[in-house]
């Protein structure tokens, strides 16, 4: 599995490859970790607002947007994701 966090004008930008067939489980864990049901190191995914999915062939790519007067880090959200995907089964 690759990820890749980047910043954009509108926030970051996440590339997560390598994960065919886990989909559908690892966006369920991200979605949980953002609303505060799975805890993870950094605690970066309570700043997020909006958060745009496409996944396909292996592949999700997530745009993050932060909540209103908050800042998102994109080494905040690159360790909460690496602790969040390491955590779900192959």
């Amino acid at each position: 599995m690759e990820l890749h966090v980047d910043k954009v004008p509108s926030g970051l930008r996440v590339d997560i490859d390598g994960v065919a067939g886990r989909e559908q489980a690892l966006l369920e864990r991200i979605r949980a970790c953002r609303q505060g049901a799975w805890a993870c190191p950094s605690g970066e995914c309570m700043n997020i607002g909006t958060m745009e999915e496409h996944a396909q062939k292996g592949r999700i790519v997530l745009m993050l947007a932060p909540r209103p007067g908050a800042q998102l880090s994109a080494t905040g959200i690159e360790q909460c994701l690496r602790y969040t995907l390491q955590a779900t089964p192959r």
